[in-house]
């Protein structure tokens, strides 16, 4: 695939401030699966997970037939609705990931006030989450940047500001929600263990919050200190980032948010509810706590979609709770299968079908 000649020229062979180096090679060579998934990079990140997962087992001298005991007495019905309530989430972020591309300006195909851009939006979304899966440092926001530059014919910079306003409101409103479910849930006497989930957490809204206010207040020092031929790339961007937000639609964006943070805690509850052990008598604060710690650390950028960091992570996490260990570790394998391996499976067959990758 080719880009315009103008991007082209903006481009050159620097990387661009809108993204990091992997973001601007997907931007500029689009994206091969089968080349990423035989990269050295993405083979180290996939080592490096399974590692933390034997890790995790040996260091928590974990029995894998209880284990597995538990996970094959999960009510299947149960699961599933765990998983429908997964998967509802993607029309809400498609349909906030819409709100803030219009207000950024940012032209897409279809006619005012009407919904014919959602399915494709959706679609970019899903196959963003699948690269998300099987190739490390977040490569899948760059992919769907360029879907929606390739498809829809749209800057592929203006794209990427959008991409990041919408991980912006992710962060603030999934870190809001995690202090809150933590004070309900411990008071002000926080497990000791937490405070990574908590550091973390505050770690990348810091970064998210200090690159918007650099972009607002240091514009001018920014462009000085980047080539000229990138000004019009990187003004494209600053452009959707900053005007993705405005006071007429910023509640409806709250709200979505927050119904997205809620469904995701809903689905950790089937899961529980799905294995019925009397030894997981977790409160609604509690659970919510939980399903939010295991979305936070998918932001790691070491391997994807945080494998191995999650599932180790999540499992002392319950155990806060007074949760068995062996018991823990079920919960946490059955809802990666929902928010991990369906996502790997459906957006493999999504990715051999689309018309739009």
């Amino acid at each position: 695939m080719m880009l315009d000649e103008t991007e082209g020229q903006i481009l050159g062979e620097s990387d661009a401030p809108a993204g990091s180096p992997s973001d601007i090679e997907v931007e500029r060579g689009g994206f091969s699966l089968w080349q990423r998934l035989r990269s050295p990079r993405t083979l180290i990140s996939f080592g490096l997970a399974f590692a933390l997962v034997v890790f995790a087992f040996r260091g928590l001298n974990i029995d894998v037939a209880q284990t597995w005991e538990y996970m094959r007495a999960a009510n299947p019905w149960l699961m599933l609705m765990g998983l429908a309530v997964f998967y509802t989430t993607f029309p809400l972020r498609a349909l906030r990931w819409r709100m803030l591309l219009r207000n950024a300006d940012v032209p897409l195909d279809e006619r005012p006030g009407s919904w014919a851009a959602l399915p494709a939006l959706m679609e970019y979304l899903y196959l963003s989450w699948f690269a998300n899966c099987i190739v490390p440092a977040k490569l899948g926001d760059a992919y769907r940047a360029y879907l929606l530059k390739h498809n829809g014919r749209v800057s592929f910079s203006s794209a990427f500001g959008t991409i990041f306003a919408e991980r912006l409101l992710d962060m603030i409103g999934l870190f809001a929600m995690l202090l809150i479910s933590g004070w309900v849930t411990f008071g002000a006497h926080m497990p000791e263990g937490t405070q990574i989930v908590f550091g973390f957490g505050a770690a990348l809204v810091v970064a998210i919050l200090a690159g918007l206010a650099g972009m607002r207040w240091l514009s001018p020092l920014i462009r000085r200190f980047m080539p000229a031929r990138l000004h019009d790339f990187y003004g494209r961007f600053e452009h959707a980032a900053l005007s993705s937000f405005s006071p007429a639609i910023l509640p409806r964006l709250v709200l979505l948010t927050g119904a997205v943070w809620l469904l995701e805690g809903a689905r950790l509850y089937f899961v529980i509810l799905a294995l019925g052990h009397e030894g997981l008598s977790l409160d609604l604060p509690a659970v919510i706590f939980v399903a939010l710690s295991s979305s936070l650390l998918t932001a790691l950028p070491i391997t994807p979609a945080g494998l191995g960091v999650v599932e180790g992570t999540i499992t002392v996490v319950l155990t806060f709770f007074g949760v068995d260990k062996h018991l823990g570790i079920a919960v946490t394998l059955l809802d990666r299968l929902i928010n991990f391996w369906s996502i790997v499976i459906g957006g493999f067959v999504v990715y051999l079908i689309s018309k739009r990758k």
